[in-house]
């Protein structure tokens, strides 16, 4: 197939939902298998997976699944810590009281459980499944011993929190810390002051050898804002960002920003190493990524320093969503773009500058993308593709172009560089405003009005500052396989997690809900279909 048939065949509608048609049929297919194909799971349960703590920490709720019980059962005999087997009869008697008292098998059916174990598990036991006043009252034997057993102010601690009675569950993982330091008992404590927010006792504890690799990056960081601590705070960033983090879904925020980075560059021309734009592309991605953390700072000046917080009534939310959060984006992307106006000025391409600083946005949106996708197991990848990572793109890109353009020429330019940031604060001030503001959600249209409105100026300046596109593969090739493959990627991972037809089911949903901006899109590129 030489230049000109490939010209003419990727600028034809028919073959290009023909095409889409045939390699989403694939990727269904492919869905279909890899979920036949997944192992039997045997992670173990943690105490995170068992209980839902309410939001002020004071209840614990047990969830109530076959599975999760079947689990648990079976872990009472496998050979595990002590303190899970009391985790799992703490769930088993949670959901079950006095029904499951028998859960308990003899002592000789239990594994790496001494004898003085076995009657703390049975005192345990008679605790939460009891009805009586002095049901526990064995517990409180054991506990009273001296010296109290090992284990025992443990689970003297876990029969508290099951009836809420949090801080004899904190003096009693005290007592066990006390008696019988070991990493179980110190893990127990720190994770009931985490629970209830008590950041000053564990302030104390972390300057501990012993305790120090027990808190987590999560708490030195809520401890360092007490006392705004920057440099823990600036330590924190990374580990926080990416401790946790999934490499499917990092893989997945890097496939959607791939996609958008490629086609910008194609907006500037064929995909070159000599081409300015592409040399500039890995600096300009990882500037943006950089601004998306100096943001997490921003938003400890702002919250934790100024006061400047999401309030309860309409002016206060809608304040803290364009003086908070679109002001502050805004603003910091622009600064992560401007190390790379000396090199752009040299040459003056206005189509570069264009592309430079969308990337520069693109890079913003790809690494806040990873905490989204971690949180809805890349359901909502596709739909981000759209909206948000284009949304932040073209505002930095028409930002930058202009403040560029103030650079150079200085002059008039100032004041369109001036009214164009102003603009793009408030485009994104109201659209998340409209999203997240509760009086203002039955109009949330308007933040599909924005959004169209950003995306006619950014293509009318990629139209003004390019006349010319005849490259072989069209950019409505190039965009239409960058949405099947974020969609393929995001269902393939969907599917291994939920099954193939709930996530086709899930992911349909989301493109449909997007038509109209998927129409705008294929109107908007800058050549013709036939």
């Amino acid at each position: 197939m030489n230049k000109n048939q490939l010209y003419e065949l990727t600028r034809s509608s028919s073959f290009l939902w023909k095409s889409s048609a045939i390699l989403i049929l694939m990727i269904a297919l492919l869905g279909t298998v890899i979920w036949k194909l997944k192992p039997v799971e045997s992670k173990s349960v943690t105490h995170a997976d068992l209980f839902l703590t309410a939001e002020d920490g004071g209840s614990q709720i047990a969830i109530n699944t076959a599975r999760f019980e079947e689990k648990l059962k079976n872990q009472l005999l496998r050979s595990r810590s002590f303190e899970e087997k009391l985790y799992a009869l703490q769930y088993l008697l949670s959901i079950g009281g006095r029904r499951n008292q028998s859960i308990l098998p003899p002592a000789d059916q239990l594994s790496n459980v001494s004898e003085e174990g076995y009657e703390i598990l049975v005192a345990f036991s008679h605790a939460i499944g009891g009805r009586s006043a002095d049901a526990a009252e064995p517990l409180f034997e054991l506990v009273r011993s001296t010296p109290p057993p090992p284990y025992a102010n443990f689970a003297l601690s876990l029969f508290y929190t099951t009836y809420s009675k949090n801080g004899l569950a904190i003096e009693a993982a005290k007592a066990e810390v006390k008696n019988h330091s070991n990493t179980a008992s110190r893990t127990l404590l720190v994770d009931f002051y985490r629970r209830h927010n008590l950041l000053d006792p564990l302030k104390e504890l972390q300057s501990d050898p012993k305790y120090a690799p027990l808190i987590d990056s999560f708490l030195r960081r809520d401890i360092a804002l007490l006392t705004m601590d920057w440099p823990v705070l600036i330590s924190t960033l990374l580990p926080i960002a990416y401790g946790d983090t999934q490499p499917s879904m990092l893989i997945l925020a890097l496939v959607a920003g791939v996609a958008w980075a490629t086609l910008l560059l194609r907006f500037f021309g064929p995909l070159s190493w000599s081409s300015g734009a592409v040399r500039l592309a890995i600096p300009a991605l990882l500037l943006g990524a950089l601004s998306a953390h100096l943001t997490i700072l921003a938003i400890y000046f702002q919250e934790e320093q100024l006061g400047l917080v999401r309030g309860d009534d309409l002016i206060g939310q809608a304040i803290y969503c364009f003086a908070g959060i679109g002001l502050r984006e805004e603003v910091l992307k622009l600064f992560c773009f401007v190390p790379l106006i000396p090199f752009l000025a040299k040459r003056k391409n206005e189509m570069e500058i264009l592309v430079v600083a969308s990337l520069v946005g693109l890079g913003f949106a790809i690494e806040e993308n990873i905490s989204y996708f971690e949180n809805s197991l890349g359901m909502d990848a596709f739909g981000r593709f759209v909206t948000a990572n284009f949304f932040h793109l073209s505002l930095t890109g028409i930002c930058g172009l202009t403040l560029t353009q103030a650079f150079i020429y200085r002059g008039s330019y100032i004041n369109s560089a001036v009214s164009t940031f102003g603009l793009a604060v408030i485009a994104h001030g109201a659209y998340d405003a409209f999203i997240i503001i509760p009086e203002l959600s039955e109009y949330s249209i308007a933040t599909m009005i924005i959004f169209i409105l950003a995306s006619y100026q950014f293509f009318s300046w990629v139209r003004h500052l390019r006349s010319s596109w005849r490259e072989p593969v069209s950019l409505s090739a190039h965009f239409t396989l960058g949405l099947i493959v974020v969609f393929g990627t995001s269902y393939l991972l969907l599917a291994w997690e939920v099954g193939p037809l709930s996530s086709l089911t899930m992911l349909t949903e989301e493109v449909l809900s997007l038509a109209i901006l998927l129409v705008m899109f294929y109107r908007e590129i800058p050549e013709e279909i036939h």
